[in-house]
């Protein structure tokens, strides 16, 4: 019974108080997915079921390579959220620029958040699939399925978590 009470005033409280319409957000992206450096910068915008995220590579100077994806999530059930995005990479190769396009599907489960409601996290994960490579003078190479010989290098499965600081931009 005492845990009936305690879920519905928390309900009942969570109802009353003015739930933010907007935020803009930045924070620090870590990651285990071996086709993108490992810690990254967020920066985006959020309405009550939806983020917008530009994801930037701070760590282009130690190898040359840098990466920068544009995410979009559409949060459901207020903690699941399915992200779908794209990524630009570059590498350095000694005779230019490589590019690649990838496409990012994943999911990504809110965590809890602290300072009230100002610092959120997420945890997720991301499948990232190369679909075309082009520059430094190399022939394009678009993602075949042929045989697993065309594909496995060009997919990467990896696990994300991010933490951003919120600044509301209003209340509803």
């Amino acid at each position: 019974m005492a845990c009936l009470l305690a879920v519905t005033s928390s309900v009942v409280h969570a109802e009353d108080t003015p739930q933010e319409s907007s935020s803009i957000n930045a924070g620090l992206n870590l990651r285990t997915d071996l086709g993108a450096h490992p810690l990254r910068i967020d920066l985006g915008w959020r309405t009550q079921n939806t983020d917008l995220l530009l994801v930037l590579d701070p760590m282009f100077w130690t190898d040359g390579q840098s990466s920068s994806d544009l995410i979009f999530g559409w949060r459901f059930q207020n903690r699941v959220q399915p992200i779908i995005g794209w990524r630009m990479h570059s590498i350095k190769l000694p005779e230019g620029r490589q590019l690649q396009q990838n496409l990012l599907a994943g999911v990504a489960l809110d965590l809890p958040t602290f300072f009230d409601n100002k610092l959120r996290g997420q945890w997720g994960f991301e499948l990232a699939t190369t679909l075309v490579k082009h520059g430094a003078n190399l022939p394009a190479e678009t993602i075949s399925f042929a045989s697993a010989r065309h594909y496995l290098d060009l997919v990467n499965f990896g696990m994300f978590a991010r933490f951003d600081f919120h600044i509301p931009l209003g209340t509803k």
